[in-house]
């Protein structure tokens, strides 16, 4: 019982992607999918919870926004103003989304 509460509220909280995706789906972009100098959010992570943990501290959180920076033997991505490398399996781990870019929304209230 006392365990219970402890995970209940102490534990980290996965966000649910670890668990929900397995595998990879069709039209889903991982950080391996990206070109060099391309920045990206992260929708979320997929694998096992150990995996996505560490991912999570290295700074590869959801919602962050990542920039690639090489692709060699493995990545080197920009992530909260650090270059962070990680192998491209890791890699195959981040779903990610383009940017949205809306120009009316910069130019709103311009002439």
């Amino acid at each position: 019982m006392i365990q219970t509460l402890w995970q209940r509220l102490f534990a980290p909280k996965t966000g649910g992607c670890c668990a929900c995706l397995p595998d990879r789906r069709a039209g889903e972009k991982t950080l391996n999918d990206v070109g060099t100098g391309q920045s990206v959010r992260i929708e979320c992570l997929r694998g096992e919870e150990g995996v996505c943990r560490r991912l999570r501290e290295l700074g590869f959180c959801e919602s962050a926004v990542i920039e690639k920076v090489a692709d060699s033997g493995g990545l080197i991505c920009r992530v909260c103003d650090a270059r962070i490398a990680i192998s491209k399996g890791l890699a195959g781990n981040i779903i990610v989304k383009d940017l949205c870019s809306r120009p009316e929304v910069e130019h709103a209230g311009k002439p």
